[in-house]
């Protein structure tokens, strides 16, 4: 819908009480002006929770500047604002939209995804005082304009920070930049290229979850803060993890280079693990039951040698579907040849192959008793006596 030239026609509050919660705008043309007009929209839903504008274009520089008989100052109980893929032309242009600060002061959930979002003001983050969720995904936020926009008493209510896909190097000057969110407890920042991980690094003395996944990170070091309760690397270049995290309790570790399961004693409070799609060969009894506390393992999708040892543990524990959900279907032996593609399940190896040692001692036994048979009857017979008469 087009509504650059949108106005709206007074009416009275009583007249009109909606009680809608949600409004969407999707594919739709604003401007500066036209936003004002459907500020006053808000007169008559006051039940409203939520405005999402998908899609949409703003043909302006953020100048919402209504004459004062017309201002509105809040958004009454809306408490989520979503905006995703905004269109800006003129976007470098644009104001500090110090004109919405009073709109977005009790705001609690704000996204703003993929619209060249490069820096939030300073003074815009001190006002967002009822922020508890943030989402820049997508944007183009850099360190350095990140420390303006988490500057000192910005988003002192915040609790998750998503900063997915944007333009963020250092782990490390992002960790200390976001110091200043005491409340901090989740921080996504997936997806952004960051240079090798430091051995050590200062992050808000919250923080519960960390995603770390997409990233082209090779190596896990002490800079991974202790107080993690969740910590996502999928999609990463690790070829080991031995990290000690005594809070753990998830750890998604799915499409890296692992060749073994991490050291169990390293979680002593793991449940769940998601180690998909890496270089594991096998897991026994002892390396499962390192791990204290696990309830969930996810390790499908994995270069599995159908060994002895690995198919007699898993007929031995019929109750493995309890501890992996993926079992059987993502489970397939990748060797020996003749059993490639198999599942786990019902690979059945040869005698040959599982009792090698005791075949090769049964015929040996029994070409000692042949030998022995052939000698005691030659010596019953007189076998040697014929054949000298032979010779």
């Amino acid at each position: 819908i087009n509504v650059a030239n949108f106005r709206f026609s007074e009416l009275s509050a009583e007249e009109i009480n909606s009680p809608m919660k949600k409004l969407a705008f999707r594919n739709a043309d604003l401007t500066d002006e036209s936003f004002n007009e459907l500020l006053k929209l808000l007169r008559y839903t006051p039940e409203l929770l939520q405005a999402e504008f998908d899609d949409c274009a703003l043909d302006g520089v953020g100048d919402f500047q209504p004459s004062e008989s017309d201002i509105v100052r809040e958004l009454g109980k809306v408490e989520t604002l979503i905006i995703r893929r905004l269109h800006i032309p003129r976007f470098y242009s644009f104001n500090d939209l110090r004109s919405v600060y009073s709109l977005l002061e009790k705001v609690k959930r704000i996204t703003v995804e993929n619209s060249k979002v490069f820096l939030v003001p300073c003074e815009f983050s001190q006002r967002l005082r009822s922020l508890e969720f943030l989402d820049l995904s997508e944007n183009l936020m850099v360190e350095e304009y990140l420390r303006n926009s988490a500057c000192e008493g910005a988003w002192p209510s915040l609790q998750t920070l998503i900063l997915s896909q944007n333009y963020l190097k250092s782990i490390e000057r992002t960790g200390e930049i976001l110091l200043t969110l005491k409340n901090l407890t989740d921080l996504d920042i997936s997806r952004n290229s960051f240079r090798p991980m430091p051995d050590t690094c200062r992050w808000p003395p919250k923080m519960r979850f960390l995603n770390l996944s997409s990233t082209g990170i090779w190596a896990v070091k002490m800079c991974i803060p202790q107080t993690l309760e969740v910590l996502d690397v999928s999609n990463n270049n690790l070829d080991s993890f031995s990290l000690f995290l005594p809070r753990l309790r998830e750890l998604y570790i799915s499409r890296n280079k692992l060749k073994t399961l991490p050291d169990g004693s390293l979680f002593p409070v793991l449940l769940v693990m998601k180690i998909r799609e890496n270089a594991l060969s096998t897991f026994s009894k002892d390396q499962l039951g390192s791990f204290p506390k696990l309830e969930t393992l996810e390790a499908g999708d994995n270069h599995f040698v159908c060994s002895c040892e690995l198919l007699s543990f898993t007929l031995g524990q019929p109750a493995l579907s309890q501890v992996l959900p993926d079992w059987p279907d993502s489970y397939l032996c990748n060797s020996p040849p003749r059993l490639r593609g198999q599942r786990v399940q019902e690979a059945r190896p040869s005698v040959l192959e599982c009792h090698q040692a005791l075949l090769v001692s049964g015929v040996c036994c029994a070409l000692l008793l042949l030998i022995l048979l052939i000698a005691g009857l030659c010596h019953h017979f007189h076998g040697l006596w014929y054949l000298r008469m032979m010779w």
